[in-house]
């Protein structure tokens, strides 16, 4: 087998104790594209052990005690891409990072930073958030891309799913009509452009009032006429000097610091999905990793709207 490994050492990349033999290396690849590199793997020492860090994903076949295949997933950056190769009496590295060549793309105007083989936007729909702005929420698909980077303005929040889908929402001025942008597709060499009509989409719930996550206010539409009505009653007592006509406006008071006061505290469970709206095909924003403490704001229906890690949004009272 050592014969073996000196005769073939001209035919394959040398690394330390080991050849390597990449199959698919390109010349270069973008910065942030994804990479998907095989090579095999020849040393003189039988039975291996790998131990890959947490920024590569990596398959191993074992071919034989001295050869092995293996396929990398990593991100094209300036991170140490490293796989550790352990042997009986010694440990060697192989810098996957240091192996490509990494090149920048072109400035474009609106570019989203992902890189993708392929680049969907599913189901979006478009919600009233304040008097001034319209939310517009969407799914979002990909193939063997950055789905991480993807990024837009300040106003919006990504939820990743996994490597190849994410939600994602956005705060845009209630005027503007479509969202446009562009990613990088792989395959054709060349940005692409995508354009998302902002129509706006009627909730099935009795009233557009507190849907969005905003934090209530005092001063919403039903409290301001609920603060006119106690105003006229107390008028009308001072009017009448009749001690029960104070009974409406002390009702209406009792109801306004009811909705004003904190309404207290849940336990969410890990993988508790939180919402945009209180609706059954509302976007999915945030994902609650572990039993997680929340402020309850608001109920509507089967629905609580709470607080956790200062992101505000509707959760099923089931979790």
């Amino acid at each position: 087998m050592r014969f073996i490994f000196l005769l073939i050492i001209p035919f394959f990349l040398f690394a330390s104790d080991f050849i390597i033999k990449y199959e698919n290396l390109k010349p270069f690849y973008y910065k942030n594209q994804i990479v998907n590199l095989k090579f095999k793997l020849i040393s003189p020492k039988p039975n291996l052990i790998f131990i890959n860090n947490s920024d590569v994903d990596l398959n191993i076949t074992k071919i034989n005690p001295y050869i092995y295949e293996l396929t990398t997933k990593f991100k094209a950056d300036n991170k140490n891409k490293i796989i550790l190769i352990s042997s009986k009496n010694k440990k060697e590295k192989i810098y996957l990072n240091k192996q490509i060549k990494i090149k920048k793309l072109p400035h474009i105007k609106n570019f989203c930073g992902v890189l993708a083989d392929n680049f969907q936007i599913i189901n979006p729909i478009a919600s009233t958030y304040d008097n001034t702005k319209t939310i517009l929420s969407f799914t979002i698909k990909c193939k063997n891309c950055n789905i991480n980077d993807f990024k837009l303005n300040k106003d919006e929040n990504l939820t990743i799913v996994s490597p190849t889908e994410a939600t994602f929402y956005i705060i845009l001025p209630k005027h503007q009509k479509k969202l446009s942008f562009y990613y990088y597709n792989i395959h054709q060499s060349k940005f692409e452009k995508l354009n998302i009509p902002v129509i706006l989409k009627e909730e099935t719930i009795s009233t557009q009032t507190d849907i969005n996550p905003n934090e209530n206010k005092i001063f919403t539409p039903l409290n301001i006429i609920i603060l006119i009505l106690i105003a006229i009653g107390i008028i009308i007592f001072l009017i009448y000097q009749k001690i029960w006509i104070l009974l409406f406006p002390i009702i209406l008071v009792i109801y306004l610091i009811i909705q004003i006061l904190p309404k207290g505290d849940i336990i969410l469970k890990k993988g508790t999905k939180v919402q945009i709206l209180p609706t059954k095909n509302s976007t999915v924003f945030y994902i609650v990793k572990k039993d997680t403490k929340a402020e309850i704001l608001n109920k509507r229906a089967n629905y609580i709207k709470i607080k956790i890690n200062n992101k505000i949004g509707w959760v099923n009272e089931n979790n």
